[in-house]
């Protein structure tokens, strides 16, 4: 299969590491990112979680012909972002394109109408799926409002959740586990700073507690100040007792990597939605995963206390959970082996480009 991989000069956490997979399951020849994405073949542009291949060198020109040749076999929407759109209008405009396949990496549960309506996609593929109990035909009713009652669109959408690229995350084996609980993460949600209010009293305990949130101030997305973030976490207690590195502390990506290695259990609460990077690549540095249980469909997710242990929704049990597996070594490393073993089976970027690519091959 040659798939022309349409793209916007965005990262995007769900599709950048899918294109990894892809050119590594088929070849590079095989996926052609158009227009050349920068963050994918310029080592100025390079990002910490995502390896880079050599461009092939196609101008517009040269798409446009291979379009019209019929070179190609599907054409991916990698974003769902205007810019990335725009590129796709450019091209169904000017030559007859093959079937289209769509990637919402939005972190809403919003379906986009006016795309599908626009392109009829073979394929809508959504990170934040949310039908896990009504994706039975016969239940479509339940869901039906979501869809706008399109039974069409609703059968050939699917979950896609972000994955990871496993050689760009540095492993250090070996490491001291001398950190017993971790959360590091933008504060662009409640729960977040809920989170950040019961983890901190723990070093009271005499547990070894390293954790932060910080505001994005760039991104128009996760826009906090310092004075917003206060009074977010006003709500969970007085503001006055927080510690100025707890309302805006960054790491750098080898110091949150080498904090991942320490800690014995690290933490993954939701943000703007609830697949987010951190969640993967917990387990993916061999450590214990704590996390909210998922209100989203995840093909393959980890399993409670098999892969990973979830807490109550409401965090209750939070605190009591750190307290146990920061100190139960023995079940706490096994159930961490198991979720790195699972993760490199079905998260990682390969196994992620070989599930959409059979969910593309059917559809097509």
């Amino acid at each position: 299969m040659k798939i022309l991989f349409v793209v916007d000069q965005l990262q995007d956490l769900v599709s950048d590491p899918l294109y990894i997979g892809l050119v590594r399951l088929l070849g590079q020849e095989q996926v052609v990112d158009f227009p050349s994405k920068n963050i994918f073949h310029r080592r100025e542009d390079k990002r910490w979680f995502l390896p880079q291949v050599p461009d092939l060198g196609y101008s517009d020109t040269d798409i446009f012909d291979l379009l019209r040749d019929k070179v190609f076999d599907l054409v991916c929407v990698a974003s769902h972002r205007s810019d990335c759109l725009a590129n796709l209008e450019r091209l169904s405009q000017a030559v007859p394109l093959p079937p289209i396949v769509y990637i919402d990496g939005a972190d809403d549960s919003r379906i986009r109408h006016e795309v599908a309506a626009r392109f009829q996609l073979a394929a809508y593929f959504k990170r934040e799926y949310r039908w896990a109990s009504t994706s039975k035909l016969g239940r479509f009713v339940d869901c039906a409002r979501a869809f706008h009652f399109n039974r069409r669109l609703f059968e050939r959408t699917y979950p896609l959740t972000m994955c990871v690229v496993p050689d760009a995350i540095p492993q250090h084996q070996g490491c001291a586990k001398d950190i017993d609980v971790s959360f590091y993460g933008i504060a662009s949600h409640q729960k977040r700073a809920q989170a950040m209010a019961l983890l901190e009293p723990l070093a009271h305990e005499g547990l070894t507690v390293a954790a932060g949130l910080y505001a994005a101030a760039t991104d128009k997305a996760y826009k906090l100040k310092a004075t917003a973030l206060k009074r977010l976490i006003a709500k969970i207690r007085d503001p006055s007792t927080v510690p100025e590195e707890i309302q805006r502390r960054k790491l750098s990506p080898e110091d949150y990597y080498r904090t991942l290695a320490r800690s014995k259990v690290a933490v993954s609460i939701r943000g703007g939605g609830f697949d987010t990077l951190r969640y993967w690549e917990i387990v993916a540095s061999g450590t214990f995963l704590l996390s909210e249980k998922p209100d989203i469909v995840i093909p393959h997710n980890y399993e409670q206390r098999t892969h990973a242990v979830f807490c109550q929704p409401d965090l209750s049990d939070l605190q009591a959970l750190v307290r146990y597996y920061a100190s139960h070594d023995a079940e706490r490393e096994a159930i961490a082996g198991a979720g790195h073993a699972h993760l490199l089976k079905f998260h990682a970027c390969e196994p992620r480009a070989a599930q959409f690519l059979e969910i593309c091959r059917n559809a097509v």
